[in-house]
């Protein structure tokens, strides 16, 4: 240990004697160090750190499986019905605790602040006890609390909602606030790194089951006693000894159970039960997830293999000067290993030092990550911290990447020729002229690395371009939207109606208000409720013949609203009441598919459960509904008099919609200032933000792509200083015997060139590997876009010009006579 701090403390003493060398390559570390370890910050949040739960490993994810939507990866992961759960908790033989869950949205209507929307979950009694969640005051719920539906007005405050709101209050357990418009009693307060089973943001509260009636609305106070109505996630702890496996099967057992005893409803549906460490994203999602932190890793790690090219090359510039040094060491005695371990503890120093700037830069770079988000996770929510994971892989990278730029300096240092270097001939030509040479060798593998990063910065900068240019098939600029929903506040839904009406009546007169309708999706928000559709004729009772289809319930005027034509038939209007025929208007996708070489005006069908027959009276345009790039897909539209909706959004139409929106939602919080008001907001806006992830993904890898050219071209530049310097006897006896000065920087030029010309052709074989992998995370660009690959070619030859060009001058104004006096 000794011999080794001794190593150690020469290693500082040898680097501070060439502070700007040993700054520049300890900046060089930091900044791969630096970007790896803030991707990995980012991949370990959101994919690798556990639940701060009980025994997290006893937890198990429950999903709804169905054997029709094989091909659809959600499919395979959707979540339960309220019956349909308390059979598998009832029959179980495999968990201490099966509980159910649901995101519902739930708001403070007084007190401190304005009305506002919060994201809640409403859960069945043992939650809190089956997760072995935390808690910074009070408690749990009790089982007697959810016991007798609307007897137990309770509810938990998470962490953050209570800091912020109540200012973290130490006596607010026991107080009563108002959530929904009625009193409940606060009884505990979350652990601050509790988020439920959500790796995104949980809730903010938490009400039992018992209270559904009180905090629940609209479709979802419907389907709480409908089997087929899918809404409630499940959690279970096993018990003691029971494998997943075990568990799997028996949860299998009693879906086909349910299955055989409910055809309508679960025929052809079953469980899938994975750990809840790999579920806090849901499976259908967490592919995307993984790809894109995969290629985020793959990328910040070619910049640390080019980061550390660049330091073995300086290493073995430094080590040609100390040939003559090891040679004297070796001829005293040392031995060649005692050598090697001496100049990898000096590489392992300098590699620390550019942990601690990688660390810095990470520590920083988080705050910018933060920001950038998605919209669809809340302040706060993610913290990205260093944790001893954190720590312990930036502390792995170091040492990996003090072994891999030191090993090669290492090796040739240590092997000199002795009878040449005590001659004192450390002029001898050090092997760099070849093209595999060590040094040419890096420089090429830190072109091809770079080539790569490049390709995938410039793909995904052609997608987003084009992504920008996806006509939405809407009038995106002239649009704003406000929700709000009454019942959730108390309100009845006959009383509710009858306010909405009210309110669209006031708005529409709004100065700046061109037009006001009603809708309950927001065009590529989705979200909209899809049911399934029996043509008349179909058997209701055979699922085979069901396709879902997404809903949208609109009030009379939407489609000139929106911007959205008729194509045919007749748009909705006031005598389309409750009591008359059941009517509907379709697009042109859900047309073509479903009534292929047939009018659909006038074709009936019904939805599951349904035993009236609806009309198609009129054809919508299609559009975009959920995402941005999504395939043509049937839509329905349905009237808001024949189907009411609690949560309601109001489009609004204006030559200036962030003017009309203020003035609208001034009009609407006098109307109801009890109600908090969400999703206020221009389409343009959601149309930005439904670019969040190629812009991100843009932005990402041309930052890292830029990190890397500029590495790279450091590189080009050292290798050819140093081949010029190597080669100054050389090329002075080419200048003396008459050779220009342009035939001198020609010669450099070729050699510099041509390490370049084979480092791209490298890295375009990888290029076109590697984005094949991520060709599904593209809009509209093929993953071998020609016009990528030829503007990344001609940049990266342009760069390396340039970094040739500095040596290149230098050695055709070299003064002969002074470069043959050079030993």
């Amino acid at each position: 240990m000794g011999t080794i701090l001794n190593d150690v403390r020469y290693a500082v003493r040898l680097l501070l004697k060439s502070p700007v060398l040993s700054f520049i390559a300890a900046l060089s570390l930091g900044l791969g160090i630096g970007a790896n370890t803030t991707i990995f910050s980012l991949v370990n949040e959101v994919l690798l750190r556990p639940l701060p739960l009980h025994e997290p490993s006893r937890l198990a994810a429950m999903f709804t499986s169905d054997e029709r939507n094989r091909a659809n990866a959600f499919g395979q992961f959707m979540p339960t019905s309220r019956l349909n759960f308390e059979d598998y908790r009832a029959k179980n033989e495999v968990f201490d605790g099966l509980v159910s869950h649901q995101f519902i949205q739930l708001s403070l209507s007084s007190g401190t602040g304005d009305p506002e929307a919060l994201a809640g979950e409403i859960v069945t009694g043992d939650y809190f006890r089956v997760l072995g969640a935390p808690f910074a005051l009070g408690r749990g719920f009790r089982a007697d609390e959810d016991a007798v539906p609307g007897a137990a007005p309770v509810t938990v405050l998470s962490h953050g909602l209570w800091q912020r709101r109540f200012g973290g209050d130490p006596a607010i357990v026991g107080k009563t606030i108002p959530v929904n418009g009625r009193g409940f009693t606060v009884i505990g307060v979350t652990a601050p790194a509790f988020k439920g089973t959500n790796a995104l943001g949980g809730p903010q509260l938490w009400v039992p089951f018992a209270m559904y009636r009180e905090v629940i609305s609209g479709f979802f106070l419907e389907a709480w006693d409908s089997r087929r109505a899918l809404t409630l996630d499940m959690t279970g702890r096993l018990k003691d000894g029971v494998s997943l496996e075990q568990a799997s099967a028996n949860m299998r057992t009693i879906a086909a159970a349910l299955a055989q005893a409910y055809p309508n409803e679960n025929g052809g549906r079953s469980v899938t039960l994975m750990p809840l460490a790999q579920a806090t994203i849901n499976p259908g999602a967490r592919e995307n997830f993984v790809t894109a932190g995969t290629l985020l890793m793959v990328v910040v790690g070619a910049i640390l293999l080019i980061a550390c090219a660049n330091v073995a090359n300086l290493l073995l510039a430094r080590a040609a000067g100390r040939r003559q040094e090891m040679a004297v060491r070796l001829s005293l005695g040392a031995s060649r290993g005692r050598l090697m371990r001496q100049l990898l503890v000096e590489s392992l120093v300098l590699a620390a030092a550019g942990a601690a700037f990688g660390l810095a830069i990470a520590y920083w770079a988080r705050f910018g990550l933060l920001a950038l988000r998605p919209p669809f996770v809340p302040e706060g929510a993610l913290s990205m911290g260093l944790d001893a994971r954190v720590l312990l892989f930036t502390a792995v990278v170091a040492v990996a990447t003090g072994v891999l730029f030191g090993l090669a300096p290492a090796l040739q240092a240590s092997r000199p020729d002795l009878v040449t270097e005590l001659k004192d001939r450390s002029s001898q030509p050090s092997g760099t002229r070849g093209l595999l040479s060590l040094r040419n060798g890096l420089v090429i593998g830190q072109i091809a690395l770079s080539f790569i990063a490049l390709i995938g910065a410039g793909l995904f900068l052609r997608s987003l371009d084009n992504a920008r240019h996806i006509d939405p098939r809407f009038d995106l600029d002239r649009l704003a939207v406000l929700s709000f929903n009454l019942p959730a506040q108390g309100v009845p839904l006959d009383v509710a109606v009858q306010r909405q009406r009210a309110i669209l009546e006031r708005v529409s007169g709004v100065p700046g208000v061109e037009r006001a309708a009603y809708g309950t999706i927001v065009p590529l928000l989705g979200g909209g409720f899809a049911r399934s559709v029996y043509l008349e004729g179909q058997n209701v009772a055979d699922q085979r013949t069901g396709r879902l289809v997404q809903i949208n319930n609109i009030g009379e005027g939407y489609f000139d609203t929106v911007g959205v034509p008729l194509v045919r038939g007749r748009d909705f209007a006031e005598t389309d009441r409750p009591e008359a025929p059941a009517i509907v208007i379709i697009n042109e996708t859900m047309a073509a598919q479903f009534w292929p070489n047939e009018d659909a005006i006038g074709k009936r069908f019904r939805f599951f459960g349904q035993t009236a027959l609806t009309e198609v009276v009129g054809i919508a345009r299609d559009s975009k509904y959920n995402v941005i790039g999504e395939n043509p897909q049937p839509f329905i539209y349905q009237p808001l008099r024949q189907s009411p909706s609690a949560n309601v959004t109001l489009h609004l139409r204006g030559a200036n919609p962030a003017a009309a929106l203020g003035a609208a939602r001034t009009v609407v919080q006098q109307m109801e200032p009890t109600t908090p008001l969400v999703g206020v907001q221009t389409l343009t806006t959601v149309f930005e933000r439904a670019l969040w992830a190629p812009r991100v993904g843009a932005l990402l890898l041309a930052l890292f792509g830029a990190l890397a050219l500029g590495l790279a071209s450091i590189g080009v530049y050292g290798v050819m200083a140093y081949t010029v310097t190597q080669r100054t006897r050389e090329l002075g006896l080419r200048l003396a015997l008459g050779a220009s000065a342009g035939a001198v920087r020609t010669l450099v030029f070729r050699q510099g060139l041509l390490l370049a010309v084979v480092g791209i052709g490298l890295g375009a074989v990888g290029a076109v590997v590697g984005a094949k992998q991520i060709a599904a995370l593209l809009f509209d660009v093929s993953s071998v876009d020609p016009l990528t690959f030829g503007s990344i070619t001609a940049l990266l030859l342009i760069v390396a010009s340039l970094a040739i060009y500095l040596p290149a001058r230098r050695a055709s104004r070299m003064d002969p006579l002074q470069a043959l006096r050079t030993k």
